[in-house]
Formats: C-alpha cells, structure tokens, sequence
C-alpha cells in the first residue's frame, strides 16, 4: 500500500483566496458570496460569460492545486458537491415556468448537472481520466476523497485532483430562510456561503507537499461523537493523546475528553455549506505544513507541543459525520 501526499491545494470562498491570513473576521451577512478572482488569465471572457459561478471557481482552484503539485494532467478527477451547480439549475426551472415550457433551449439544463464543474475541468485540461462527481449531503466531499485516497493507495493512479464544491442558488437559499435553515431576520438559523476547495493527492511527495492522509472514516448516522472519535483513532493503532490538534466544523468543547487537545473550529468565517468541510481539510493541511493558523481559529486555550498528527472533524445536525486523520511528513 502505498502512503498518501497531499502534493497542492488550491481554493476559493467567502474569505480567502490562494492563502490563509490573519485579516479576515468571522461572517456577518446570512448569505455570504465568495470573493471571486480575476478569471480572464484562465477562461476567456466568451466563455466565462457562459459559465456559473461554481464553474468558474472550479477551474481555477483546480489549476491553482495543480501548479502546487507540479503536474500538468491528473490521472483522475474527483469532485464532491451536495447541491450541485444551482445557479443554473434555478434558470432552466425559471425558462420552463416563464416560457411555459416550450421554446427552451438546452444550454442551461446540461450545465446544470451535479457533474458540471469535474467535467468542465476535464474539458479545460483536455483530459479524459477517470472522473466521477459524488453527491452525498454534507459527506460529498470526504466521498470524493475516499475514493482518491483508495485509488492512490492501491497503485490505481499516481496523482489525483479532488474537491469539493458548492454554490449559492437565490431561490434555494430563498427558501431554505423560509424553514429557518438560513438565518434571517425572522430566525435564528446558520449563516451560509459557498466555495471551492480542492487538492491534489500523490504516492510521492516533493518540496510543496503538505501532510500525509492517513484515513477517512464517513457514517450516515451516529449516537456517540466521542465514541465514534476513539473507534476510528484506535483502528489506526493510535490512542486520544497522539491527536495534537482537531480541526471541526462542529462544537467539541461540550466534549470533555477533547478539551485537554487544541481545538480549531472554521464555520464562522466561511459559513456553512454542503462541501464547507473541504475548508477543514485545508485548515488541517496547512497546521501541519506550518506548525500553526492564525488565531481567530482558536477555540480553546490548550498550546500542543508539536504537531504530527491531526483530526478532522465534521458533521451535520446529528448525521453526516466525517472523521480524517492527516499526518506531517
């Protein structure tokens, strides 16, 4: 079996783009659009005109992953996204109710398929690896990784390009603030956003890589947080005090036992979406690779003396739990 490199990383959402820095405070809107670079270098403008916003986002934060890596062509593209590419599946659902359904044109319906953003990446790279987009609430991004991480490790493929994406449609958020999932003025719900994160996995590492993936454990549905923590840490011959650090997309500090490590959590300054977690994996990535994020992340007191190995965490409302556990090189 071979070990597992994350060679580049590559991203963009609601606050940072290419990099992770100190200036940035935690989201104050409900619905937060990600700042979105210049993307004439990379797409032309007739094209671009073409293109949703996911689309874009995803082509550039593939490449930018890729340059980190020092490849040119993947040998499989691998995309995670909950919702999909909303933005034009909200125009082809509005064509058919303002043309009554007839005289539509197609271009928004195929562009608006879960698997846009892998296959317009495939297109922009003209490579026709392996490439599968997987759909699976908020576990698509660890299914996306799960599945390079497998090819990876049995010799499949040599380097890898996975990611995860998702997108803000204005009727769906709409409508999710009307039953309270999105916060508004009438509720209390969670402030929302969109990005795209992806990486590049390698059976070799080299001078830009980051960490090694040692694992990915994804449930459906769970009872016992901590329990399932201490299962999954233990099936990789470890025990709690060899975790350094756990970077969540959740709340841990009602967890007793996970109090005495050092805690990072993320959701309140790029929201809350259905690949969110992808941003955790970057978190995780980049502690090891640098030996520290800036302190907004911080969630507890606790200083860990090194870092070598640490958890991610990320569930939501109770189900969807993903466990990886990153290792520096």
């Amino acid at each position: 079996m071979k070990e597992i490199f994350v060679n580049g990383l590559g991203f963009v959402n609601a606050q940072f783009i290419d990099e992770i820095t100190n200036d940035f405070l935690p989201l104050e809107t409900s619905i937060t659009k990600a700042k979105s670079p210049s993307f004439k270098d990379i797409i032309s403008p007739a094209m671009s005109r073409r293109m949703a916003s996911g689309v874009k986002m995803g082509i550039y934060s593939s490449l930018k992953a890729m340059s980190e890596a020092g490849i040119e062509q993947p040998e499989a593209i691998i995309t995670g996204t909950a919702l999909g590419c909303l933005v034009d599946s909200e125009k082809f659902l509005t064509n058919i109710i303002q043309n009554k359904e007839e005289f539509l044109t197609p271009t928004a319906f195929i562009q608006s398929t879960h698997n846009t953003v892998g296959s317009q990446i495939a297109l922009h790279l003209s490579c026709n690896a392996y490439n599968f987009t997987y759909t699976n609430g908020f576990n698509s991004f660890e299914n996306a990784l799960l599945d390079g991480f497998l090819q990876v490790e049995n010799q499949e493929v040599n380097n890898v390009l996975v990611g995860g994406i998702d997108e803000i449609g204005e009727r769906t958020y709409q409508l999710l603030q009307l039953i309270g999932e999105i916060e508004s003025k009438d509720n209390q719900g969670i402030k929302y956003s969109e990005g795209v994160h992806f990486c590049v996995l390698s059976n070799k590492r080299n001078e830009n890589s980051y960490a090694k993936v040692l694992d990915v454990s994804i449930l459906n549905q769970y009872e016992d947080l901590y329990s399932e923590i201490l299962k999954f840490i233990q099936l990789n011959h470890m025990n709690l005090s060899d975790i350094n650090a756990i970077v969540s997309g959740e709340n841990l500090l009602n967890v007793n036992s996970l109090k005495r490590i050092e805690l990072f959590e993320y959701k309140d300054f790029i929201g809350e979406f259905g690949t969110s977690s992808a941003f955790g994996f970057v978190l995780g990535c980049e502690l090891l690779k640098n030996k520290t994020l800036p302190n907004q992340f911080k969630k507890n007191d606790v200083k860990a003396e090194s870092y070598k190995n640490v958890l991610l965490v990320n569930g939501y409302k109770g189900k969807d739990l993903s466990l990886v556990l990153l290792q520096s090189i």
